[in-house]
């Protein structure tokens, strides 16, 4: 993911003022919004305005101090557009991939080392969170469809949903398997 394209694409969409920036890059996504770091944030800004792809300026404001507001510039434009038509950061580098969007795998990947009670548990723990997750998405899904979002932005919280469901999915098929293999004990004979 390309911060600094993000932080570009947003400016190019609204100047705003930097702190807000970070509520704003993934506005049409809450509430199932990514959490940004400020610290991230404020020196790729940094950065961006040495390179002059953005500019700040002030905007007056009654009884409260001057507001300073970042936009894009030409130059920040053209590098936004150049990044956005090329074919840059549009496949993913690692070979399992899937292990770093869902981190939950790399445990399932020693449960071998767990009994399957814990297993099950965590099992059941991750289907809960899912399961919320899911209902976020959803919730954010009506709000984009009542606010009019650009479709193309509905159509990516759309795809977190099905990989979402996805997800539930995979983990009720496990549960199931797991809950079948401790009722025959059979898995509890092989490791014993």
């Amino acid at each position: 993911m390309s911060f600094k394209h993000i932080l570009l694409g947003t400016l190019l969409d609204f100047p705003t003022h930097a702190y807000d920036m970070i509520k704003k890059c993934f506005l049409d996504f809450t509430p199932a919004n990514p959490k940004l770091n400020e610290g991230r944030l404020y020196s790729t800004l940094k950065t961006l305005d040495r390179e002059g792809m953005v500019v700040r300026s002030l905007r007056p404001q009654q009884d409260m101090p001057d507001q300073k507001i970042v936009s894009i510039t030409s130059r920040g434009a053209e590098e936004f557009y150049r990044w956005l038509e090329s074919t840059e950061e549009e496949e993913g580098h690692a070979k399992f991939d899937f292990f770093n969007q869902y981190p939950f795998l790399t445990k399932v990947n020693f449960f071998m080392f767990l009994q399957d009670e814990k297993i099950i548990a965590k099992l059941e723990e991750q289907q809960r969170i899912s399961q919320m997750r899911l209902e976020r998405f959803n919730q954010a899904w009506q709000e984009m469809i009542e606010k009019e979002v650009d479709i193309h932005r509905v159509r990516i919280i759309e795809y977190g949903i099905e990989v979402e469901k996805l997800r539930w999915k995979w983990l009720a098929n496990l549960l199931a398997e797991k809950r079948t293999a401790g009722s025959t004990g059979t898995e509890d004979e092989a490791n014993g």
